[in-house]
């Protein structure tokens, strides 16, 4: 690097450009910390905070940390519609049909629904089920009253088809009317006849 100091310039002056040189070798990782994808895990909690995340729990996974935040400004923006509770239990993990009232065979009662939580995780215990009624309650709309939830635990397995081709070809023998068949029945003595020819 160039120096721009004069070269009347003190010891001091020196010695502290050189100091301030190096200063962008330094990480600043500030353009990071508002990025809920790229911040470091330490700084999420105040994230949430600064993206007004409704629902936090401690003991969720880092992923599952990231996700809500994220997914915070939807959720804000459809709050109280299905969209709104479908993004914020999509990012927990979970996917979510919700059955209204209208929908239901019969009917059911004006402004409740019904929930089908679907999970891969067998995991899921009874303080996680609370809290999944904490971020129902925390999103629905005020006027719908949840009536009934199945938690559906899917397992992903891996489906192998094989196919076999097999290329041949099958004989069937039948003998015509008057054939010899040399099956150890007959003698060939001279006495039976091949076609009109007396075989000696």
């Amino acid at each position: 690097m160039s120096k721009l100091l004069p070269p009347n310039s003190t010891v001091f002056e020196h010695a502290f450009e050189d100091a301030f040189s190096r200063i962008s070798n330094v990480p600043t990782p500030a353009r990071t910390f508002n990025d809920p994808l790229e911040a470091p895990e330490v700084v999420l909690p105040w994230l949430a905070w600064e993206k007004s995340v409704d629902d936090w729990n401690v003991s969720w996974s880092e992923e599952q940390k990231r996700a809500v935040i994220s997914a915070s400004y939807h959720v804000h923006c459809h709050k109280g519609t299905l969209g709104g509770l479908e993004t914020a239990l999509g990012a927990l993990g979970f996917k979510v049909r919700i059955q209204e009232w209208f929908n239901m065979q019969p009917p059911g009662e004006p402004y409740t629904f019904k929930i089908f939580i679907e999970t891969s995780s067998a995991e899921v215990s009874p303080e996680h089920y609370k809290k999944l009624f904490t971020i129902i309650r925390n999103n629905k709309n005020l006027r719908s009253h949840l009536i009934d939830s199945t938690l559906i635990v899917t397992s992903e397995l891996q489906a192998e088809i094989a196919s076999v081709t097999l290329l041949g070809n099958e004989y069937e023998f039948k003998n015509p009317a008057g054939a010899l068949v040399l099956d150890g029945s007959w003698l060939l003595d001279g006495s039976q006849n091949i076609d009109g020819i007396k075989v000696n």
